[in-house]
């Protein structure tokens, strides 16, 4: 198996060191492509991996994972199009471009999965949802591709906009929670450094909690929640202020915007919002 990664951003970049580091792959195993040189330098010093022009890495690769911005696509395909065949198995982690469009723009019957990682696989703890067409055979290989910068979970492409919403765009809540918090400790007198340090040892703990015992969230909210205490007098601000209804409204809208963007892929003048990668779909 050789696996080709074609833009090495932030996610092609995460993905390349996480195969790597679980030992997926040797590294001469790994082609990498990108417009910017620099970023496949950095790659090749630090990990011998191979560096290759996009028609030769898919001619050389059986796995090709498309890591480029939403409107760079239609050029990129129409570059590599000739290299590919039955043979070869596209991985799409592009922000709102169906399986449908990538099929009508190769205009040819190949193995694809569609993929939607989100930032933290720069940690390696990336929840990554994948779709695949009745092409795709081996999903095991995907998955392990995947499983190597965090948890793996497999949808019906048409719920892959409620994922964007949820999971895609989710560290961004994560993050204005924890400035949230960490602008609240500062009103209460505590230095800035040791705010942000509260504040995001707070999240990390209480994610990895809710990991670690595998129980509703709820119930986790509900031991902490002592009557008459500290917990519920917060508590009692949030639900008077429909914070749950905030954020469920919140998804809502982001899921709306991922419909629209995904309908524009499938139009003719194909202008989907930029590609975010790490930084969100």
């Amino acid at each position: 198996m050789r696996l080709g990664i074609i833009g090495c951003g932030n996610m092609g970049s995460a993905l390349a060191r996480g195969v790597l580091s679980k030992k997926i792959l040797p590294f001469n195993n790994i082609y990498i492509s990108d417009k910017d040189l620099h970023k496949i330098k950095e790659l090749y010093k630090k990990f011998g991996i191979r560096v290759s022009a996009n028609e030769e890495l898919v001619k050389k690769c059986n796995f090709i994972i498309i890591a480029v911005k939403p409107q760079d696509s239609k050029i990129l395909f129409r570059s590599i199009s000739g290299e590919l065949n039955n043979s070869k198995h596209l991985i799409s982690i592009m922000a709102g471009v169906s399986i449908s469009k990538i099929e009508s723009l190769i205009n040819k019957k190949i193995a694809l999965t569609r993929a939607m990682p989100n930032m933290a696989a720069l940690a390696g703890k990336s929840t990554t949802c994948l779709s695949h067409n009745k092409m795709v055979k081996d999903k095991a290989v995907v998955h392990s591709i995947f499983s190597s910068v965090g948890d793996v979970l497999e949808i019906d492409e048409k719920y892959m906009d409620a994922v964007t919403a949820v999971s895609g765009s989710g560290p961004a809540y994560f993050f204005y929670l924890a400035e949230a918090l960490k602008e609240a400790a500062m009103k209460l007198g505590i230095k800035g450094e040791h705010a942000l340090r509260l504040a995001a040892g707070t999240l990390i703990g209480s994610g990895a909690l809710l990991d670690d015992l595998k129980l509703n969230p709820q119930v986790l909210r509900e031991r902490i929640t002592s009557k008459g205490g500290t917990t519920e007098a917060a508590l009692r601000i949030l639900k008077s202020k429909k914070f749950k209804n905030l954020v469920v409204e919140a998804i809502k809208a982001a899921a709306r915007r991922s419909k629209r963007l995904s309908k524009c892929s499938t139009s003719s003048g194909f202008r989907p919002e930029r590609s975010r990668g790490t930084k969100g779909a």
